[in-house]
């Protein structure tokens, strides 16, 4: 069976992925972002092996998290997803933090990064959420530790996990996803699509089962299969420069660089 890492899990297709891995008797590790959604994701995914407790739009909390994650049983895992994203909706979408960062860039760009390079590598796969907004991105980075867009930030998520795939595709699949539109607290009540799909789809993949999980490390891919994605994504100079960016404002590097 396999041990899963799931952040923004404590509601959306986060949850609905961990509830059906946690079913199946996988061994799943949430996170939330307080200690009252912790509790309430841990009433919703009893099977859990334990909920990490991080607010992602701060650096040290990012930090601590990874510290968490690394200090629970043996420290690794099989795959590490990252789920959590804030945007349409949210009160926190024109937020600047206390460490004057944009929460969007803090939570959706740099938090993947961050704990990419602080928790201990994942022996099998590594998935970073985009959406088809990032079709609306721009890979120019201008202010982008400003930018309160989402577009934006899910193209960075692109273009972060295809730096990471040219690192370590070698030796695990790092890939990024759209679910779809569905009904989700950032959804919204008239998405066309339910959170059932996504999100056996985002399981299988967790472990190794299904076409998805068949793809090329560097694949974009939606529960239909790999997708073509912004030509940004693939920018190698621009994906060098935004880890530079996350390296210079979070003090956190890539492992052995």
């Amino acid at each position: 069976m396999a041990r899963i890492f799931i952040t923004g899990s404590s509601d959306g297709i986060g949850q609905a992925a961990a509830k059906v891995l946690a079913d199946q008797g996988h061994s799943v590790v949430l996170h939330a972002r307080n200690a009252d959604r912790a509790t309430s994701a841990h009433k919703a995914v009893p099977k859990a092996e334990a909920v990490l407790v991080g607010d992602l739009r701060l650096m040290s909390e990012i930090k601590k998290l990874a510290e968490q994650a690394n200090s629970l049983g043996n420290g690794t895992f099989d795959t590490i997803i990252h789920n959590a994203g804030i945007g349409y909706g949210s009160t926190s979408s024109r937020e600047i933090t206390s460490e004057k960062l944009s929460a969007v860039f803090a939570v959706n760009t740099l938090a993947p990064y961050m704990l990419t390079c602080l928790m201990n590598k994942p022996k099998s796969r590594l998935l970073f959420m985009s959406s088809d907004s990032h079709y609306g991105g721009d890979e120019t980075l201008r202010s982008v530790t400003q930018s309160h867009s989402y577009s934006d930030s899910k193209l960075h998520d692109m273009m972060i996990a295809n730096a990471f795939s040219r690192r370590w595709g070698d030796h695990i699949q790092v890939v990024s996803m759209h679910p779809g539109w569905v009904r989700t607290k950032m959804g919204g009540s008239m998405a066309p699509g339910g959170m059932d799909k996504p999100a056996k789809a985002l399981a299988e993949w967790a472990t190794g089962q299904g076409k998805l999980a068949a793809l090329k490390t560097g694949s974009f891919f939606t529960p239909r299969g790999e997708e073509t994605p912004h030509p940004g994504a693939g920018n190698v100079k621009k994906q060098e420069e935004l880890l530079n960016i996350c390296r210079e404002v979070s003090g956190v590097s890539v492992p052995g660089e």
